[in-house]
């Protein structure tokens, strides 16, 4: 079984105090991402109050009152159901890759994500990670998602066509067969369908319909209670893209569900602010159906575990992704237009290297792009387009290089 889908911004299992009082955090439990092009945001909640908003605490308390006892581990369980695999402890994975040797810094994209949750107070942050409700978008459009269904799935008209061109053009390019791939996108508005929202709640904790429509309206009216969320269409729950495979799979909630791209419209409205137009978005559905090339040839296979293990297949879909947009056989990209390519892969690099869902550095994602650029400019003759595993192993020989540590000792009078 190859599958993959994206923890996005509820990669932690947070423990919340339900009755009345302080809210405590419980140890995290991290969880493993693949596919998506961002890695898990993390929230800073050493600054959260001593208690949570009496409003909100009876709101949680009362969605509570509906859920099974167990409903925390049935959050768990559907979570590692559908592909989401607990990490090493944090230690090995910190002993894998040190921070203290990598140039890292935010990005204009990091900048931007701060700003989406400006005046979301972390009492909420803290409740909606808890209820998975950051994920609600992205498990709708996986398990429920139609490319026939554009109302509630479909890419917006910004660049749906843009997007299905470069969907066709990939799949024609690889030596692979992605024509059982479907693409369709997340929308913003999901989380304003009081009966998707239910759904969703049935789906997890298998409430009948009067308690799944009971526990959505307290949901909705936690989100509709901050204006920062603008009612669930705040580009945070969308901000993501990813790849799902679910071929060899014998469980009966997912075996049936088609291999899919989603792309979300919140990163795209992301690429819109940073100013990277149409290539940056095109490189991004580059990047996710580089990694249904690796579901079909075995390349996420590696000894490499945790962090290590994400980092390079997310790198390799970087180089694959621009290999593909850059070559004259794919899509061609001009002088400027890999530039906007490459930009988008730094924008999105993070600096989480003690976290399963650690995607590479901006500096890391940037070396990788250029080095699909590269020898996509390589191609001699009639450049041909190289075999997919011929690549791969092109790759795997650039990868020392890719990761290899770059921060600048200090000077000796600073130490």
């Amino acid at each position: 079984m190859r599958r993959r889908i994206p923890a996005l911004l509820a990669a932690t299992v947070l423990g919340l105090g339900l009755a009345p009082g302080p809210v405590h955090a419980a140890p995290l439990a991290s969880v493993s991402a693949g596919g998506g092009v961002v890695a898990p945001p993390r929230f800073d909640y050493a600054t959260a109050r001593a208690g949570a908003d009496p409003k909100t605490q009876a709101r949680i308390a009362a969605i509570a009152a509906l859920l099974p006892d167990n409903w925390q581990a049935m959050l768990v369980d559907k979570r590692e159901r559908m592909g989401l695999q607990p990490s090493l402890a944090q230690q090995l994975v910190a002993d894998a890759i040190d921070p203290s040797l990598y140039q890292c810094q935010d990005t204009q994209f990091t900048t931007y994500t701060r700003g989406l949750l400006e005046g979301v107070d972390p009492d909420t942050l803290l409740v909606l990670l808890n209820l998975g409700v950051l994920d609600y978008a992205a498990y709708d459009a996986l398990i429920y998602g139609q490319p026939n269904n554009e109302a509630d799935y479909g890419l917006p008209a910004s660049h749906k066509s843009t997007l299905k061109r470069t969907f066709k053009d990939a799949q024609q390019f690889w030596d692979v067969n992605l024509f059982d791939v479907k693409l369709m996108a997340m929308q913003n508005d999901m989380l304003q369908d009081p009966a998707r929202v239910a759904r969703m709640v049935a789906f997890i904790w298998g409430l009948d319909e009067e308690q799944a429509a009971a526990a959505a309206a307290e949901i909705m009216a936690i989100i509709g209670s901050v204006p920062a969320l603008d009612g669930g269409r705040n580009p945070i729950f969308t901000l993501n893209a990813y790849a799902f495979t679910t071929e060899g799979e014998a469980d009966p909630l997912l075996r049936d569900v088609p291999d899919k791209v989603v792309f979300g419209e919140g990163l795209l409205t992301a690429i819109g602010a940073l100013g990277l137009g149409t290539a940056g978005a095109r490189a991004i559905l580059a990047h996710e159906m580089a990694h249904h090339v690796q579901f079909e040839q075995g390349l996420f296979d590696s000894p490499l575990t945790g962090a290590e293990a994400t980092r390079r297949t997310e790198l390799m879909a970087d180089g694959f992704g621009t290999y593909f947009v850059t070559h004259p056989r794919g899509l061609n990209f001009n002088g400027v237009q890999i530039h906007q390519a490459q930009q988008t892969f730094y924008e999105v690099g993070d600096c989480y290297f003690d976290d399963p869902g650690h995607h590479g550095t901006p500096n890391q994602r940037l070396r990788a792009s250029v080095w699909g650029a590269q020898v996509a400019q390589q191609a001699t003759g009639t450049r041909p387009i190289l075999p997919s595993t011929n690549l791969f192993n092109r790759f795997e020989r650039k990868l020392p290089a890719l990761v290899k540590p770059d921060a600048r000792p200090e000077p000796a009078g600073r130490r």
